[in-house]
């Protein structure tokens, strides 16, 4: 073989173990952290607590409905749509935003007479259903943001025209702040507790392994006599909002050293 040859051949399998060498090695290396940043189920512990945070509402949302009953379902639909229009009208001259109002239901139903083919009272025959008339049922929800009105629009609802005033909800409008103060909340007394537990006994607790959460933001109810008569509402007692609690529930994993 040609000395040239040889050298080159010499050169080439020098070159190839190196590079072997050092691909072994970055395996290695890297399989090493890979089980350093492995925690062991068994060598960890958790703590659970509970960021309660007092908030009062900012938000009412009330419904109404406008109810019309008639013959024909087109004509129903015509003195309805126009009926709401008007308590819509009256509920923006309010302040209340457009944005602030939505449809929340809008419900066209028939009405039969299973008695039109009795010819006494004492005719028992079957009748199969015939439509009579209908029966439409518009709702609207609007959010009052300015509590002051509140007795102004219930107040003043019938008289625009609503012929049934559902219930009023508090609630706050934008609760993350909140949550957020109740999480830290929850961190402070987890982080505590594993302090108390690191110093008063052998286990010595390393980096947060997970955080899960749970939490509830629960509303203040306050029911509104309807009315369906279609006459002036009675004056609502003052609106007392109260104060909604919120929740968050943290669990926090630690891996033990």
């Amino acid at each position: 073989m040609d000395k040239n040859i040889q050298n080159l051949f010499f050169k080439f399998v020098i070159a190839f173990i190196v590079i072997l060498s050092l691909g072994v090695l970055s395996w290695g290396y890297y399989n090493y952290r890979q089980a350093q940043n492995v925690t062991n189920p068994s060598r960890v512990i958790s703590f659970t607590a509970e960021g309660r945070v007092v908030a009062k509402p900012d938000i009412a949302e009330l419904s109404f409905s406008v109810i019309t009953q008639g013959k024909e379902a087109a004509e129903v639909q015509a003195e309805n749509n126009s009926k709401m229009q008007k308590v819509i009208d009256f509920v923006k001259k309010q302040g209340i935003k457009e944005g602030d109002i939505k449809t929340s239901n809008y419900s066209l139903t028939p009405e039969y007479d299973y008695s039109w083919c009795h010819k006494s009272i004492n005719d028992t025959r079957y009748c199969s259903p015939k439509i009579i008339g209908y029966n439409l049922t518009q709702t609207a929800t609007i959010k009052i943001r300015d509590f002051n009105k509140i007795n102004v629009l219930v107040g003043g609802l019938s008289e625009a025209g609503a012929n049934q005033i559902s219930d009023i909800i508090f609630s706050i409008d934008d609760p993350e702040d909140y949550k957020n103060e109740a999480r830290i909340e929850a961190l402070k007394k987890i982080t505590k507790r594993a302090q108390i537990l690191s110093n008063e006994t052998a286990i010595k607790l390393g980096h947060i392994v997970n955080i899960t959460e749970s939490g509830t933001t629960p509303y203040v109810y306050r029911d509104l006599k309807a009315s369906t008569s279609g006459e002036v509402a009675m004056a609502p007692a003052p609106i007392e909002t109260g104060t909604q609690d919120i929740i968050a529930t943290l669990t926090v994993t630690y891996e033990i050293k």
